[in-house]
């Protein structure tokens, strides 16, 4: 199967669509609002399939007078899906929005019963084929994968694009570290939305129009006071830790402990927080027949990361997403889109054949070489705490899709590769080793690769990130299938540093495939802080780290290498 698809895509149906705004009743009485949207001229006798979109974040907002007399906002998922004979329901999921309820946490368990209720609903109206999928990003994505694990038969597929497979390391605490401004940027967010205000990160043309969310008809916005998840900054730092303001470990919201049924077509990015390790995840951990998707964008697909235009926009997605509903795949494939290549390949298991892990050791005078050195002076650095990624790097366009762009990584230290002799693919999970000495008993690390081309230009790749407490490696079996040294990040497996003492930490990056060309170089930074980003460790101190060069003690990256011969690399 090629990807994208080059076959011609059916006709549409339809022109237009009708709109009905109502409550649906769920089994305690608690009221949903739902948008249903069908397509115009459905005669009585044709029967359709459904597709939900349900959010948290307002199935449809409403228009201020007097732009509400003369204007509707676009939908283009809803036009596009209408056209070709679906149906599409736009759902506030319980407690938030225009429907009653409280909303106790993100994706509860009280949600499932919702979709499945939900799901009922549609297949008895006259209209329905009795099948039903779900779409979405980012959050409505992880209630499409949700709907796949209420148990309703008539749930078929899921469009799953941009979220998290395990929600303690994908988003909230990446290699255990408190994502500060994603948990607090997304709380406040919400914490508008739940008092049907404008969010501050919206933009000055929808604070001009947008009145707040749509109504059903002329019934008043229920009143909501949810808990937000800023509180786990408050009450977690391991992954077993209780949140007792949502009553709820990160565990139980992750989709790594819900069993799904249906078919999915799941997307992510190289460059979007950890969607690429969870695209990844859920396929190495589900064998059934599935499509999975990793490409180079921000978060949402609106960018293509380093291009000036979108190769692959919108429109040509959703025909993708189109081909999907139509005929779910028999076969289980995840096509994966190659950096500065610029090709879309494929593979049935991951990592792809062919790569072999090679060792860059750390070098004395910022060398990178695949050469062992004998015992040298450690280098060190005295962590800056001013230390920034910037405000557009692979975590912050998870809040709010912005575009992902970095400057050259300014890290406390660097390791930079010779010229590569010959075109390199790196495809996969490059794993990190420091042997380290701190001042003190915590710490963040962050290891950065990038690439350098023939003009000096640094291009980024890929990071990774630990905690130091986090930093054993441990021997019992992982919750599902992993690619890198397995840290559990639970308070058993807790082991602070000895002040002065050498330690190991190792730890996987985030994956990641680009053509390195030759004549091109790698280099690996190191620092102990991302302000505008992640929280500070320790709170108080600043810590002198040594990083151990040479012997036993060596510190190096591994990375999944295929080297190309040498009459199909570039001169």
């Amino acid at each position: 199967m090629t990807f994208p698809s080059s076959s011609p895509l059916r006709p549409p149906s339809y022109k237009g669509s009708t709109e009905q705004s109502l409550y649906i009743p769920m089994r305690d009485g608690t009221r949903l609002a739902v948008d249903l949207y069908l397509p115009r001229g459905l005669t009585p006798e044709t029967k359709i399939p459904a597709i939900f979109a349900a959010t948290r974040y307002w199935r449809a907002q409403q228009l201020k007078a007097p732009f509400s007399w003369f204007l509707s906002l676009p939908d283009s998922a809803r036009n596009f899906f209408t056209a070709f004979g679906y149906a599409i329901l736009r759902i506030d999921m319980r407690g938030t929005g225009a429907s009653e309820g409280n909303h106790p946490h993100p994706w509860s368990a009280t949600d499932l019963t919702d979709l499945y209720d939900l799901t009922e609903w549609v297949t008895n109206q006259p209209w329905s084929n009795g099948q039903v999928g779900g779409f979405g990003n980012s959050y409505q994505a992880t209630t499409a994968e949700m709907l796949g694990a209420c148990g309703h038969p008539a749930v078929t597929t899921a469009l799953v694009r941009f979220n998290e497979f395990d929600v303690f390391t994908d988003i909230a605490f990446p290699g255990g570290v408190p994502n500060e401004f994603m948990l607090t940027q997304w709380a406040e967010y919400n914490r508008a939305l739940d008092a049907n205000q404008l969010p501050k990160s919206m933009s000055a043309l929808e604070k001009i129009l947008v009145k707040g969310v749509k109504p059903v008809g002329n019934q008043p916005i229920p009143k909501h006071h949810n808990q937000q998840v800023d509180s786990a900054l408050r009450h977690i730092t391991f992954r077993d830790d209780l949140d007792p303001e949502l009553n709820i470990r990160m565990d139980d919201i992750s989709m790594f402990t819900r069993s799904t049924a249906h078919a999915l077509d799941h997307w992510g990015s190289w460059f979007d927080a950890a969607t690429a390790n969870a695209v990844i995840h859920r396929f190495a951990n589900n064998p059934r027949p599935q499509r999975a998707v990793i490409g180079a964008w921000n978060h949402g697909a609106t960018q293509h990361v380093g291009a000036k235009e979108n190769p692959f926009p919108l429109l040509p997605q959703m025909k993708e997403a189109l081909r999907f509903f139509d005929n779910p795949p028999a076969t289980r494939e995840l096509h994966y889109f190659t950096i500065f290549e610029n090709e879309w390949k494929s593979t049935p298991e991951f990592p792809p054949a062919g790569l072999t892990s090679t060792r860059f050791f750390f070098q004395p005078q910022s060398g990178l070489s695949s050469l062992l050195p004998p015992p040298q002076p450690a280098d060190r650095y005295q962590t800056d705490f001013n230390t920034s990624t910037g405000f557009n790097n692979r975590w912050q366009t998870e809040l709010d899709q912005r575009p992902v762009k970095y400057a050259p990584i300014k890290g406390q230290l660097a390791y930079t590769s010779a010229p590569l002799e010959q075109d390199t693919e790196i495809t996969g999970y490059p794993i990190v080793t420091l042997f380290i000495k701190s001042t003190h008993d915590d710490g963040n690390f962050f290891i950065y690769l990038e690439a350098i081309d023939e003009q000096g230009n640094a291009h980024y790749l890929t990071e990774g990130i630990l905690r130091a407490i986090h930093r054993k490696v441990s021997t019992d079996t992982p919750p599902y299938k992993q690619f890198v040294p397995y840290h559990s990040f639970k308070r058993a497996d807790a082991m602070p540093l000895i002040p002065g003492e050498v330690a190991e930490i190792t730890f996987g990056l985030n994956p990641i495939s680009a053509l390195i060309r030759c004549g091109w170089k790698l280099r690996v930074s190191l620092s102990g802080a991302d302000k505008d980003t992640f929280a500070r460790i320790p709170l108080t101190g600043s810590p002198s780290v040594e990083i151990m060069l040479g012997g036993e003690q060596a510190s190096f990256i591994e990375i999944p290498l295929k080297v190309r011969p040498e009459s199909q690399s570039s001169k």
